[in-house]
């Protein structure tokens, strides 16, 4: 019988029945396994006993560092030598599936071990080379699934957020918020998610005023650095050139969107305009719109915006001269 049936069965009974029931289940309780499972603590005090057992078995599952370091970074040789992948020696054929259950583990008991200071600075490197990982992985083949994020039930918003966490915990301001925007433009996105969750992670931490400007600022300035150093590099291959280019405007979709947060719309769709790159005038055109809506949700920008652009003799898409007739009769965005 299962815990569930034994509650719906004594659910009903009778006082007297219960007590009867519980006496008649005690006797049959060797001795020695009462005082190895506390059964007369959990009789005299239950509360006591849930609170006694919940510290025990904390204290027992509670992961060793050093073993968790050593296992995470044998587990990252292996992965990048792609031998969850490939045929090898290292891996036998049966366990190479197992990896994401070994990889959501390792996560998990980093994570637990981060929130203690002796250990948080080591378990902050830790799970930036796994986010690299297994950002690199969700591109490339390393494992049998190109999204592992998605596999191992640990959503790469969701790791991205533990990490910067920690980093919060431990790194001071200009330090955690340069590293964790670098973490995000400088690696590949899952599948799954798109860049602005990512962001929306990010700012999730940034709690305050002071931060959001300061994170702007950082932002600003790594832009600038990155459009330097296209510059420099004219001839580079377009392969880098794109990256550099998709980077930018993951720093200017933060930009904007911290701006926006602050009421500094005008700032945000200036340097919109001033440092996204641009793809074609029409595509611009809705990409702004749209983060307006989304961003800003201010009608009066989204319809300045608009008709600047019909001047310019831009031509939008269908939807957006839905969206502009809309915003005209109800002064609203949809």
């Amino acid at each position: 019988m299962k815990v569930n049936e034994l509650r719906a069965k004594t659910k009903n009974m009778k006082k007297d029945e219960l007590q009867t029931l519980i006496a008649e289940m005690y006797k049959q309780i060797p001795k020695k396994m009462r005082e190895e499972k506390q059964i007369d603590t959990l009789i005299d005090n239950p509360r006591i006993f849930k609170q006694e057992k919940k510290k025990g078995k904390q204290a027992k599952e509670k992961p060793d560092f050093a073993s968790v370091e050593h296992e995470a970074k044998t587990f990252m040789k292996n992965a990048w030598a792609q031998n969850y992948f490939a045929p090898n020696r290292e891996i036998p054929k049966k366990e190479r599936s197992k990896w994401r259950f070994t990889a959501k583990r390792l996560v998990d008991q980093i994570t637990e071990l981060g929130r203690e200071p002796e250990y948080r600075m080591e378990c902050i490197h830790l799970l930036e080379d796994l986010y690299r990982l297994f950002s690199y992985a969700s591109g490339h083949y390393v494992f049998s699934s190109d999204e592992p994020f998605y596999t191992m039930r640990i959503p790469q918003p969701d790791f991205l957020k533990r990490l910067i966490s920690l980093k919060k915990e431990e790194q001071a301001p200009d330090k955690w918020i340069s590293d964790s925007l670098q973490l995000i433009v400088n690696n590949e996105n899952d599948p799954n998610t798109f860049y602005s969750e990512l962001l929306e992670s990010m700012i999730g931490m940034l709690n305050n005023a002071p931060l959001k400007e300061r994170c702007v600022q950082i932002a600003e300035e790594l832009v600038c650095e990155k459009e330097a150093n296209m510059k420099q590099t004219k001839k580079a291959a377009w392969s880098a050139r794109h990256a550099a280019e998709e980077s930018i405007n993951t720093l200017v979709e933060m930009v904007f969107m911290l701006q926006s947060e602050l009421g500094e719309y005008d700032a945000a769709i200036d340097f919109y305009k001033k440092h996204y790159r641009k793809i074609r005038e029409e595509v611009d055109l809705y990409i702004l719109l749209e983060w307006i809506r989304q961003y800003q949700k201010r009608p009066k920008e989204w319809m300045r915006e608009y008709e600047q652009a019909i001047k310019r003799g831009i031509e939008p898409r269908g939807t957006l001269m839905g969206v502009y007739e809309y915003v005209k009769q109800e002064n609203e965005l949809p």
